[in-house]
């Protein structure tokens, strides 16, 4: 079976076009993930979709991308164009790849052994961070001055390891003056970017909202990056329209505040490709599943909505006191690494590499290199010789800071083009990659690997067809040649292995929708594992075990005609593959609402013997003597806020909606204020 044109990089397809309304106002929607960039050209008032493109995501300058997608969409008249909205896992990617910027986390108030002994520090999710004095209770109650002489020194010891420093104080979403007295001081010593905790959450969590703050501030310049590109591509095409970003919960948010609070935006493809396939497939109730280049992504429709973490977005090891869709997110796509562990076993992924397949059809030397394998003795052949480095764009070592002279040596070689690993050792005179320590040049995204992967796979059974298959099947016989398999097998067993992959996160995914069930997030056990496999495998003589879904299953991404339609099968779950489905994530971009919430806190404050109300709303605190009067001034101060706030993100008529939940000693009044997105003349442009 082939695979659909619209896998094809640079296919385009056009709907029926505007319709009888030749003066339609038109939306574009972009995403841009860590392998495709998509666009669609939609009616406003009838979503119809006129236009559709894929392109490769140019990592290394991310605006021809995005302008090579607007161009396929042909757009003749750009000031029909009203409204932009853009979605990309770029954020979600830089997590999972490991390859977000390095922040110092300061910890103000928090307990050093406590974190120790329940080994938190990993969740912290960086490898900077020190505790320090200060922190405030539960009541908001100072309980210790803040040291701010010991964090000025820290900061200075640290800056030239770091790019960013995060800020986080013992119960500040109650009284952030500790986070705002350590950003001062930091503020006149050193220019790098500085996150507030308190800003990003008000969960009194304190290790999600350190952890939430850390990855804030490791993303700020990857989303300027991102941000600038697209703006960039706008003007190019002449397009003078509203810039709206998708947040993690699928809702809009204008582009400005994604550059300030770029961890909103983990999830963003994901919740997109969710809104896109609620869009397009037009069911109440379904498991729906994203397959990409990097991650495939899992989202629940329940009675028509993308369901909601109150819990905080997780991305691989990370958890955040990010509000998002309920996004199950596994590190496998079309471009995971495949690899083989010492005992001889294929791994896929975590990580993203560049499939030997595109790089060969865009560099003959990579092909050229491969072919000649087969001149060699295999008893020589060595995974190296299928593994190439690439730089993301040339550079210079010394304007870029790089002073390890075998840094300056191996980018001064990868500046003539990729390079195969055994001859990058070769020639800089090194027997192992591990001499080179080259760690660092990978998470900085200075350098990228290519290595076989699914979509190597995929062109070697016929499943695709768009780069080289000669040089994907000449490196898949040098792998099975050195591990000792079968090509064949190799092939059929490693795309079973990826599907199966899937259809355990599914599993686990719909598993948990329940609620708290305490089931862990992997199966595990002798017998969970037993169960599973046999679920997906079978094969044992004396039992059947059958595991299937009550939901139907939807399939987003280019593959999911032939990896999520296999998940279905094996989930014994009808299969539903939509119109555009190739695209679902940038339609999603355009198709959701904007969304502004604001919460105040209410909680109990005692003094020498007075009683007060307080109410937190932002950096705001007011007491009262009556519980009434402190109620209605969250509900009135907080509805008031959040209709502001959707109306100054760009909300036409936002509807506001309050919850009170009560959480301890203290009560949350959350308003979220909902509308859809105006248009350019309604934005006054």
């Amino acid at each position: 079976m082939k695979i659909q044109q619209a896998y094809d990089p640079g296919a385009v397809q056009r709907g029926p076009g505007p319709g009888k309304d030749k003066q339609a106002n038109y939306v574009v929607g972009i995403d841009t993930g860590g392998t495709y960039t998509d666009g669609v050209l939609m009616d406003y008032t009838s979503r119809e979709v006129i236009a559709s493109g894929k392109t490769l995501t140019t990592r290394e300058d991310l605006a021809r991308g995005v302008v090579s997608v607007l161009k396929m969409l042909e757009i003749k008249d750009p000031s029909r164009v009203k409204l932009v909205g853009i979605s990309s896992t770029l954020a979600t990617n830089s997590v999972a790849e490991g390859k977000a910027r390095d922040v110092g986390l300061i910890l103000i108030g928090y307990d050093k052994e406590l974190i120790s002994s329940f080994g938190l520090q990993e969740k912290l999710s960086t490898r900077y961070f020190e505790f320090f004095k200060g922190g405030h209770t539960s009541r908001g109650e100072e309980q210790a001055p803040p040291d701010i002489d010991g964090i000025i020194q820290w900061v200075e010891e640290n800056r030239d390891s770091v790019d960013a420093f995060a800020i986080s104080s013992y119960f500040s979403p109650l009284n952030p003056s500790h986070e705002e007295a350590a950003f001062k001081a930091i503020r006149d010593v050193c220019e790098h970017p500085v996150v507030l905790g308190h800003q990003l959450s008000t969960q009194l969590d304190s290790v999600k909202r350190a952890a939430t703050a850390n990855l804030n501030a490791s993303l700020v310049a990857v989303m300027h990056e991102f941000i600038e590109a697209v703006k960039s591509s706008l003007k190019h095409q002449n397009i003078n329209a509203p810039l709206m970003i998708v947040k993690g919960d699928g809702s809009l948010m204008p582009y400005t505040e994604a550059v300030e609070k770029p961890v909103e935006t983990v999830m963003s493809g994901p919740a997109a490709s969710a809104i896109g396939g609620l869009f397009f497939s037009g069911r109440s109730n379904a498991l729906m599943i994203d397959v990409g280049g990097t991650t495939t992504d899992m989202a629940f429709i329940e009675e028509g909505r993308v369901t909601v973490s109150d819990s905080g977005a997780r991305v691989g090891e990370i958890e955040t006191a990010v509000r998002a869709a309920r996004i199950r997110t596994a590190c496998v796509g079309c471009d995971s690494r495949i690899s083989f562990d010492r005992g001889g076993h294929v791994q896929v992924g975590p990580d993203r590499v560049v499939p030997i397949c595109r790089l060969a059809a865009g560099h003959p030397n990579v092909r050229e290199s491969i072919m000649s394998i087969e001149l060699k003795d295999k008893n020589f052949w060595k995974p190296s010789d299928i593994e190439f480095w690439l730089l993301h764009k040339q550079m210079d070592p010394g304007e870029a800071g790089i002073e390890d002279s075998r840094h300056v040596k191996l980018i001064n070689m990868l500046n003539k083009g990729p390079a195969c690993v055994s001859d990058i050792l070769k020639t800089l005179g090194f027997h192992h990659v591990v001499q080179l320590d080259a760690d660092g040049l990978f998470r900085q995204g200075i350098i990228e690997q290519a290595t076989l992967t699914p979509t190597d796979l995929l062109h070697i059974n016929g499943q695709m067809d768009s780069w080289d298959a000669d040089t994907a099947r000449q490196a898949v016989k040098c792998a099975c040649v050195i591990h000792n398999r079968n090509r064949k097998t190799f092939v059929e067993q490693t795309l079973d292995q990826v599907v199966a992959m899937m259809v355990e996160e599914a599993v686990v995914f719909l598993a948990g929708q329940t609620g708290d069930t305490g089931l862990p997030d992997m199966v595990d056990g002798s017998w969970g594992r037993w169960l599973l496999d046999e679920s997906i495998k079978g094969g044992n003589p004396h039992l059947s075990v059958s595991i299937s879904s009550r939901f139907p299953v939807i399939g987003i991404g280019a593959p999911a005609g032939i990896f999520v339609k296999r998940v279905a099968e094996t989930l014994k779950a009808p299969f539903i593959l939509p119109g555009h489905a190739h695209v679902a994530n940038a339609a999603g971009a355009v198709a959701g609402s904007v969304v502004t919430e604001k919460e105040a806190i209410l909680y109990t404050s005692e003094s020498e013997g007075s009683h007060a109300y307080v109410v937190r709303i932002g950096d705001e605190r007011t007491s009262f003597n009556e519980y009434e009067e402190a109620m209605a001034h969250a509900r009135k101060k907080a509805a008031r806020l959040a209709r502001q706030g959707a109306e100054s993100a760009g909300a036409s008529d936002p509807r506001v909606n309050i919850t009170v939940k009560t959480e301890g000693d203290l009560e949350r009044i959350l308003a979220r204020a909902v509308g859809n997105p105006r248009l350019a003349e309604q934005f006054g442009e």
